[in-house]
């Protein structure tokens, strides 16, 4: 009775391996045929086509707005400082003194002017420390449109630019954590550059 019912049971699962290897070789046929007729998509279908040497080609970035007629963070590098040291500039002086171009700037509010050897910068409100180089002859302004006020409305930097400097300044602006780095400036006027190198870099712009 054990055997008969062990030789139906066997029987019985190799009929339905049988059935199943079947339909399998059924549907796997079907399957073949279907995709060999199926229409592929053309042009306009989610698939990315390949890229020519058309699609390669990046559009032209726009040229960046100029600021007063000249690329600040291009500079102009055909200054020419004295060699032989002169008085720091009075008030009415840096009142009418030109911009200077020879300074790379990188945050459009900031600005560089420049008599004689002295340079003058500002990025409008907010303080300003020394990290690095000599403090010698270096002043700040703090100009205030309300005399109560804590806050300055322009605060500067002023100091001389001679062979042999090394100088890095860091701009500090508000935020509602109290102050922190906005631009670095960097000042190097090495023995045998025939220029200074000066940076006003924005810590957060691009360009």
């Amino acid at each position: 009775m054990n055997t008969w019912n062990t030789t139906a049971a066997l029987r019985q699962s190799l009929l339905a391996c049988a059935l199943l290897a079947s339909l399998a070789g059924a549907l796997g046929c079907n399957s073949a045929f279907a995709d060999e007729k199926r229409p592929y998509p053309k042009g306009g279908s989610s698939a990315a086509p390949a890229a020519g040497p058309s699609a390669s080609a990046a559009p032209p970035e726009p040229e960046p707005d100029l600021v007063d007629g000249h690329k600040p963070w291009a500079p102009t590098l055909d200054v020419v400082l004295p060699e032989a040291a002169s008085a720091a500039p009075t008030k009415v002086e840096w009142a009418s003194a030109p911009r200077a171009w020879e300074v790379r700037i990188t945050d459009p509010g900031c600005k560089a002017w420049r008599i004689r050897e002295w340079y003058r910068f500002s990025c409008g409100f907010g303080e300003i420390e020394m990290i690095s180089g000599s403090n010698e002859n270096v002043s700040f302004t703090c100009a205030k449109t309300q005399q109560d006020s804590e806050l300055c409305s322009e605060a500067a930097i002023i100091f001389p630019v001679r062979r042999g400097d090394r100088r890095a300044v860091e701009f500090l602006a508000w935020s509602k954590w109290g102050p922190e780095p906005d631009s670095i400036l960097t000042e190097q006027f090495l023995e045998g550059d025939p220029y200074p190198m000066i940076s006003l870099q924005g810590l957060r712009w691009d360009f």
